[in-house]
């Protein structure tokens, strides 16, 4: 099978350029050919990625109408995190479906019911016209499955969880002052998010000032993926400078891999707010590595819950995962991400061999030969 997945590809690591990495390296241990499509501003080089221009929209459809027409992909398959990719998704969508591609289409984003709720009867009409061309459309989480029932009522929706065998990714270096961090301080925690409230990074920062207290070599490693905002950015400096934790938070951006860093590190902390069904808690949960997460909806069995934006209970809740050590899910986890990539080549299989498609079937008029090119 041929799969062709689009969406934001790392580097930088995290969120669904994270599950893109695991879907394509799983998805090639299982014998599929996978091409992927990169809507991210990050440029990785692979014989198998294109790239696209993030800052001309104008130009990036054109390429993207290019790459459709030249693929000689039996499948699209699109992953959406949030309302900013979902019209991006909605082009995306259209060009598939008028080059005669047939598509998948994944909601992966905790705020996409808030998007929902958000739209007006005309976009809301679009967003329903959009998904009602995709041949299958899969939620992670039931908040989000009820989302999209709401705007395709006629429609299946899938259900599978966000995450795929972790194993199967290529490990990258990591940084040498990543490295000293990590070896320098004793429990070692790892987070990662967006500069944005949502996130509770500040509050992730107070906890380890509180957990200081008992664990006094305990620093934290805070991964920024590439979204956020500079205000918060300078907020987040701020509240390490005034509780004096200058040498014992390294922030990076663009790490080439985070699950190296997770598996080096004694806990996995999520202090986010809002949240769908976090890839890095299923990763930690993967890795045998104690996950201690905000008690939003859809958590998986084998965490530690505290109460969102709770930075008191958030270093409590340290303390227990790091007395309790290493956890004794890996077995399980893996068996979980291998049901899901089944679940996967399952629906893959029942749309590519449905003779049965959405309005705008047949072959469009941007079809082309079936050869490569680079956008």
């Amino acid at each position: 099978m041929k799969v062709t997945l689009v969406g934001h590809y790392p580097p930088p690591y995290g969120g669904v350029a994270s599950l893109m990495r695991q879907m394509e390296s799983a998805l090639t241990l299982r014998g599929a050919k996978v091409t992927v499509f990169n809507l991210g501003a990050g440029r990785p080089r692979a014989a198998n990625v294109l790239n696209f221009d993030t800052r001309n929209r104008a130009r990036q459809f054109l390429q993207l109408a290019r790459a459709f027409a030249v693929s000689d992909s039996d499948l699209v398959h699109y992953l959406s995190a949030s309302y900013r990719s979902f019209w991006l998704g909605a082009v995306c969508v259209v060009l598939a479906r008028l080059t005669g591609r047939k598509v998948v289409l994944s909601v992966v984003g905790g705020a996409f019911k808030d998007f929902v709720g958000s739209l007006g009867p005309l976009k809301r009409r679009v967003a329903s016209a959009c998904l009602g061309l995709c041949h299958a459309v899969v939620a992670c989480n039931s908040e989000i499955e009820e989302a999209l029932e709401a705007l395709i009522p006629s429609k299946e929706v899938h259900r599978m969880e966000n995450y795929f065998p972790v194993l199967a990714q290529e490990k990258a270096d990591v940084p040498e002052a990543v490295r000293d961090f990590l070896n320098a301080h004793s429990p070692a925690v790892c987070t990662t998010g967006a500069a944005s409230a949502e996130y509770g990074l500040t509050d992730a920062v107070e906890a380890l000032g509180l957990l200081r207290r008992e664990h006094t070599r305990a620093g934290m490693l805070v991964a920024l993926t590439r979204y956020g905002g500079a205000a918060y950015e300078a907020d987040l400096a701020d509240k390490i400078r005034s509780l004096g934790l200058g040498e014992h938070v390294l922030i990076q951006k663009d790490l080439p891999d985070f699950v190296s860093v997770m598996k080096g590190s004694d806990a996995f902390l999520r202090s986010t707010l809002v949240d769908g069904d976090s890839i890095s808690v299923r990763e930690a949960l993967f890795l045998g590595v104690p996950a201690v997460v905000s008690d939003t909806p859809f958590r998986p069995e084998g965490v530690i819950q505290f109460r969102k934006g709770d930075p008191r209970d958030m270093a409590e809740k340290l303390g227990l995962a790091l007395s309790a050590g290493r956890g004794d899910r890996v077995a399980k986890a893996a068996e979980e991400g291998e049901q899901n990539l089944d679940k996967l080549l399952r629906i893959y299989d029942s749309v590519v061999e449905s003779r049965r498609s959405p309005e705008l079937a047949g072959r469009g008029p941007w079809v082309g030969p079936r050869s490569g090119y680079e956008a």
